[in-house]
């Protein structure tokens, strides 16, 4: 057999192992609808969003990192919503009136969206190996009519020894990608 013919069946088994190293290096599942087309002076409000796990905190930190997420995508003009200690609801239907207060906060403060969600699982596995998982849910509110325009869910599990924040960083900057300002 040549070098060349060695060569490149090394390459090709490389390449496939790489691949299947990439694709189950971590498991995840995202859920989209289309990206409304932002622009660029748009103003985005990241609301408390609401806790559905048993982790402390979980809503908070999702929240700053989707506002991280948001100013990394380009985002010049994102602000955080004030926490209302007694509920940071605006995505559960059970709790509508407290999104009405922040969708009259976002106008007031003439913002032009407002990005809500839910955090669905943020947590460590049981078991042998620990791996972390995350779960979240968004929706892109228009402040002015209150009309969803965007909505996404995802999940993400690491290996063990990743980390949790790096995973919900991760499945959180997958999901907001597509909001981007356009010029």
């Amino acid at each position: 057999m040549s070098n060349n013919k060695r060569w490149s069946r090394s390459l090709r088994w490389i390449a496939s192992l790489a691949m299947s190293v990439l694709a189950l290096g971590a498991c995840s599942s995202i859920q989209q609808t289309a990206a409304p087309a932002l622009g660029m002076k748009d103003s985005i409000a990241v609301v408390p969003m609401v806790n559905f796990t048993e982790t402390p905190a979980a809503g908070g930190n999702a929240s700053a990192i989707a506002a991280s997420v948001l100013r990394a995508n380009g985002w010049t003009d994102v602000r955080m919503a004030p926490a209302d200690e007694a509920s940071s609801a605006m995505f559960d239907t059970a709790q509508r009136e407290s999104g009405e207060k922040k969708l009259a906060w976002a106008r007031e403060q003439h913002v032009k969206y407002v990005l809500s969600g839910a955090v669905e699982e943020w947590r460590y596995k049981t078991g042998v190996d620990g791996e972390p998982v995350a779960g979240v849910t968004f929706e892109l509110v228009d402040a002015a009519s209150g009309r969803v325009v965007w909505s996404a869910a995802g999940t993400r599990t690491g290996w063990s020894r990743s980390s949790l924040s790096g995973v919900a960083t991760s499945l959180i900057g997958g999901l907001l990608d597509p909001l981007r300002p356009r010029s």
